[in-house]
């Protein structure tokens, strides 16, 4: 109908035929609303009724339930009193232990974990809480250094997740274990795997945006990237970190302390050296703040801002800030600890530019010797200080020769 015509209708149609056809509408919607609505209450009588003749069917035998009902609880209570007596000491133990895990306590969270290892060893192996402490154990052997040690109790946390929790955030936290072991080992590419799986089930059965273990993860895969070179992804997901960390522990708490410094290494690897150091500053005073200052949290932050000062050229500071992180972790850490070895080698680096190859070398070849027996003669801070020890062994030599020709004179 041409649109001329429908306004000719509309506009020369009388008010009251109009009115009638909205009553009438209205009429139809109204028996439609009630017809519903009737339908609505039949059902619910209905219902009513079946529940009335169920509950005469089975009132002759109202006396047998309720005695069946107080054996139930009888049974159950005293079941439940005592499975939680039983998990009392458990949880007081895991509990102590990650305290002292967080404060670099870390013998002392190794005994307690391991006596919940004990206590688990004995129950089903479906039990969450199997789960819980092989992750902490694993956690604690990459913490001291023992990555040999750690890699079982990971293997074995991954696989009882996957059979047992797959959908549930049990799984995705062990692949992110797994992926901090593969990135301390150097396995930068297999580390990104184990984090992106992990990313990719916490989305598709946790779905939690805004939930400390999901930073946790994108902090790891953050870690990840940057030692591949990918310096825009992985800025991307240590960003994602902070802000999550930032909404869910404030702006100034530990946890957002440990994404600043990979942001740093990230700025640094990427020439931006003042943005690092920034950052570094930011996250430094933060751990001093909560931890005093001889933890591991401030030791590294020392080491990486001794390094970044190094690069920058400022070699009196750098010595500083290295020579503090070496002190606290030759006080945490036993003899051979990867991270001692790591502050060894960039002391050794520092004395190289200064000039000071005989201290360097010596510096290096301790490093070396560490690094070799930990990682093994491939790992790249392994061929890191390799190749810094070569360079100050050619440098001596050279020094040597020229004494030589010096003294020939």
């Amino acid at each position: 109908m041409p649109r001329a015509f429908c306004r000719f209708v509309l506009e020369n149609t009388p008010a009251t035929s109009m009115t009638e056809n909205q009553s009438e509408s209205e009429q139809i919607s109204n028996a439609a609303a009630s017809g519903r609505a009737g339908g609505l209450i039949g059902k619910f009588q209905t219902a009513r009724r079946r529940v009335q003749e169920f509950q005469k069917q089975v009132s002759p035998y109202q006396n047998t339930i309720n005695k069946v009902r107080i054996v139930l609880y009888v049974i159950a209570v005293p079941w439940a009193i005592f499975i939680a007596i039983k998990s009392m000491p458990y949880y007081a133990a895991i509990g102590k232990g990650e305290s002292y895990f967080k404060q670099g306590l870390y013998e002392q969270a190794e005994k307690e974990f391991l006596f919940c290892y004990e206590q688990c060893k004995t129950e089903n192996v479906k039990d969450p809480r199997m789960v819980r402490v092989l992750n902490n154990l694993g956690m604690v052997y990459r913490g001291t250094g023992r990555h040999r040690l750690a890699a079982p109790y990971v293997k074995e946390t991954v696989e009882i997740a996957q059979q047992y929790f797959p959908k549930r955030q049990e799984l995705p936290m062990s692949l992110s274990n797994e992926g901090a072991l593969l990135n301390d080992l150097g396995q930068y590419q297999q580390a990104e795997s184990a984090y992106r799986r992990a990313i990719d089930t916490w989305n598709a059965n946790i779905k939690k945006d805004s939930d400390t273990k999901l930073a946790a993860i994108y902090n790891g895969l953050a870690r990840s990237l940057r030692e591949q070179g990918k310096f825009d992804e992985a800025k991307t997901a240590a960003q994602k970190a902070l802000a999550i960390r930032e909404r869910e522990t404030g702006k100034d708490s530990p946890e957002c302390a440990e994404v600043m410094e990979n942001l740093a290494k990230i700025l640094q690897r990427e020439g931006r050296f003042d943005e690092a150091q920034q950052m570094l500053e930011r996250g430094l005073l933060i751990d001093r703040k909560a931890f005093g200052e001889k933890h591991p949290n401030v030791a590294s932050d020392e080491c990486t801002m001794g390094r970044l000062l190094m690069e920058k050229g400022s070699l009196r500071e750098a010595k500083l800030f290295l020579e503090k992180s070496l002190a606290t972790r030759q006080k945490v850490f036993k003899p051979g600890h990867p991270t001692i070895a790591k502050t060894l080698s960039s002391l050794g680096e520092l004395s190289l530019k200064q000039g000071d190859t005989s201290i360097a070398k010596v510096q290096l070849e301790t490093a070396l010797a560490m690094q070799t027996k930990c990682w093994g003669a491939q790992h790249p801070d392994t061929l890191e200080t390799a190749a810094a020890l070569k360079i100050a062994s050619d440098s001596r030599a050279a020094d040597s020769r020229k004494a030589e020709r010096q003294a020939g004179k």
